[in-house]
């Protein structure tokens, strides 16, 4: 009975292009109507900006106010939703960082300060209002921009841009203002996260049911269950996801074979690649390619939350 008491959690995952710690939601679909949205965490920490609306921010059982021109800072993992009183249209854009990979890389030889800058950032989920975000909006939007525009050496702007804004956010909250750190209860839902874990670190690998059992110590039929009622797919087929997702960014972003593709995303053959990729995508990996590189945008965002959510 206890279990069916709880508020449904949503796991919403997105995996970082190749090569960068940052990924950026922008544009016109960001500017919908929000409050309807369940219960959800990430696997990244989400920096948001609204740009208009107003609301509220549930961070765990805390409500938290926002409008335009606030800040919301969210650690991976933290469950938080918006509710809203007035139903309608909101504007909002997004980063997605991971915090501990671009840190560390971004400060080489001072693991000591880089691991403290680290635990501040994901020692709580708070919001800046306007009035207190300083230094802060002007950042973001900057960020938001080259992002937007990839003009020369964009990425490069973004690094410098993204260390500041994340210093000066651990700055804007000193240590005892965090909110209480908001954990998951759900011991079932931390053991199903701990496969996912080793889905996105080892999906090039041969992995068997039996590897998530002993991972997740439960039974096949509870696991199962589990991963279903969380996730709103298989096990089976969120594997398949991650490493269509990783196809589809090799299919862009070179010109590996068809082949390789097939071996590098995890696919002992090219049939059983090509079958998948079809049933998942639509069309044939070759199609596909040829029309992701007649797109401006980067198709490494194509479909990227693999799981039920935005």
């Amino acid at each position: 009975m206890k279990d069916k008491e709880k508020e449904m959690v949503e796991f919403r995952y997105y995996e970082m292009p190749q090569g960068m710690s940052v990924l950026a939601l922008l544009g016109e679909k960001w500017e919908t109507q929000y409050g309807t949205d369940s219960m959800h965490f990430h696997n990244y920490m989400e920096i948001g900006y609204c740009y208009d609306g107003e609301g509220w921010m549930c961070l765990g059982g805390r409500m938290v106010p926002y409008c335009a021109g606030s800040i919301t800072v969210i650690p991976k993992k933290f469950p938080h939703r918006t509710v809203v009183e007035k139903q309608g249209i909101q504007k909002w854009e997004y980063l997605f960082v991971d915090v501990e990979k671009f840190i560390l890389q971004s400060m080489p030889g001072q693991t000591f300060k880089a691991e403290q800058l680290i635990e501040r950032l994901e020692g709580g989920m708070f919001v800046l209002n306007a009035d207190e975000s300083g230094e802060n909006d002007f950042l973001i939007k900057s960020i938001f921009e080259e992002m937007r525009n990839k003009g020369e050496l964009y990425y490069v702007s973004v690094k410098a841009k993204l260390m500041a804004l994340l210093i000066e956010l651990v700055r804007s909250k000193p240590k005892e203002e965090f909110d209480e750190l908001v954990g998951i209860q759900d011991k079932g839902l931390e053991s199903v996260l701990s496969v996912l874990e080793y889905i996105e670190k080892n999906y090039q690998e041969d992995i068997s049911i039996e590897q998530m059992l002993n991972i997740s110590h439960m039974s096949e039929t509870h696991f199962r269950r589990k991963f279903k009622e969380y996730f709103h797919t298989s096990p089976s087929e969120y594997l398949n996801l991650v490493r269509i997702k990783r196809a589809c960014e090799l299919l862009e972003c070179s010109d590996t074979k068809i082949a390789d593709v097939a071996l590098r995303s995890g696919y002992q053959t090219t049939g059983s690649f090509i079958r998948n990729f079809k049933k998942i995508v639509g069309e044939l990996p070759k199609d596909w390619r040829k029309t992701a590189k007649k797109k401006v945008d980067n198709p490494v965002n194509y479909n990227i939350s693999v799981l039920k959510g935005w």
